[in-house]
């Protein structure tokens, strides 16, 4: 009797977690359904735009002749990392209160930019086309790597975490400080991943020190995180091209480094910004992704209103008007219960914004929420 029990017993075990896997490979069919009832997109479902077609919009804007009574032209590219497209709703269409708190009076960088006349909120994904030959993880490392290079991953190197780029395929920072653009341009790339800078973009790395009059010194995830940041400062500081690589300790650091960034005259003012904030990502492995996720969607808003605070900092510029500023708010991938990687709707549905608005010729064609099929 009692096999019979410890039998059964393990059958039922076994089934719940063939369901949970489940869920967790395929995740909710009516997830796009539900994304598409926001009224806020300025593109249908079908059109959304790939992750390096928003790198390429960011080149094309770079190439373009200046705007009449434009001076200069600058980009600040603003990632929130693992931010699944329904967590908008919490700032864009949202209830007066969620939780407790005041969701309409929150400070919010996304809300500003779509206060601009012409700027969008666009449907776009990550994750290249499933089945198909630039298939990829929804992970950080390949979901940055497209949009900053302007290719999938089959073509730039990195197709899941752990691998590196290859130099020949270059970030559109990378590009803009060697003068590709026609203007040479001051950039930095921020994060508070060190993968960033000792594997995924250790090609770029090594290509800025080959060119200033720092020795080699061979990084890897186990290096000291203040042994990278003070290898890619001593970089930055001597390099002949006018990029640097900034490793910070988390989010709030990047914070403050990116408002040096954009103050206008300071030491370490770029026209090219692309910072990465982690606030979605932690607590998304932390405790969940999703909006049932009280922490997760604390953590997009508070790097939300981090990000409100930097287009502050840029509108208040005394030059500013004179300017021709590109703003880009998006992100890498979603996420599924604590994880990403898959090709769930739920982590491949990304989005952009953006205060120019995007141009059709960007979109894509017959987007089914996993490859174009038009």
């Amino acid at each position: 009797m009692k096999k019979r029990i410890v039998l059964a017993t393990a059958i039922v075990v076994v089934a719940a977690l063939s369901l949970s896997l489940l869920v967790g490979c395929y995740g909710d069919k009516d997830y796009f359904k539900d994304l598409d009832s926001y009224g806020f997109w300025s593109n249908a479902p079908d059109e959304a735009i790939a992750q390096p077609k928003i790198g390429q919009m960011v080149r094309d804007f770079l190439s373009a002749p200046l705007s009449d009574g434009k001076t200069a032209k600058k980009v600040a590219f603003i990632g929130y990392d693992g931010c699944r497209a329904d967590a908008l709703i919490n700032v864009l269409d949202a209830p007066e209160e969620v939780d407790g708190d005041n969701v309409t009076g929150l400070y919010s960088g996304i809300a500003d930019v779509l206060g601009d006349d012409g700027a969008g909120i666009y449907y776009a994904y990550a994750g290249g086309t499933k089945g198909g030959d630039d298939e990829q993880h929804t992970s950080t490392a390949p979901g940055w790597a497209a949009l900053t290079t302007g290719v999938w991953g089959v073509q730039n190197g990195i197709t899941d975490n752990g691998m590196a780029k290859s130099i020949e395929h270059k970030t559109f920072m990378l590009e803009a400080a060697e003068g590709e653009y026609g203007t040479v341009y001051r950039t930095t790339f921020a994060a508070s991943w060190k993968e960033h800078f000792v594997q995924s973009y250790a090609d770029e790395v090594e290509y800025l020190r080959e060119r200033s009059d720092v020795p080699e010194q061979q990084l890897s995830a186990d290096s000291d995180p203040d042994d990278v940041a003070a290898y890619l400062d001593a970089i930055a500081e001597s390099t002949s091209i006018p990029m640097s690589h900034k490793f910070v300790s988390d989010d709030e650091a990047l914070h403050e480094y990116l408002l040096a960034c954009v103050q206008e005259g300071g030491e370490q003012e770029c026209d090219i910004i692309f910072g990465i904030y982690e606030g979605t990502d932690h607590n998304g492995h932390g405790t969940g992704f999703g909006n049932d996720n009280y922490k997760y969607i604390k953590g997009f808003r508070n790097e939300d209103a981090m990000c409100y605070q930097l287009l502050q900092a840029i509108y208040a510029r005394p030059s500013f008007e004179s300017e021709d500023w590109l703003i880009v708010i998006t992100t890498d991938h979603g996420g599924i219960e604590t994880w990403h990687g898959g090709q769930t709707l739920e982590e491949r549905s990304t989005w952009v914004v953006c205060n120019k608005g995007i141009d059709p010729e960007y979109f894509g064609s017959g987007y089914d929420g996993y490859g174009e099929r038009g």
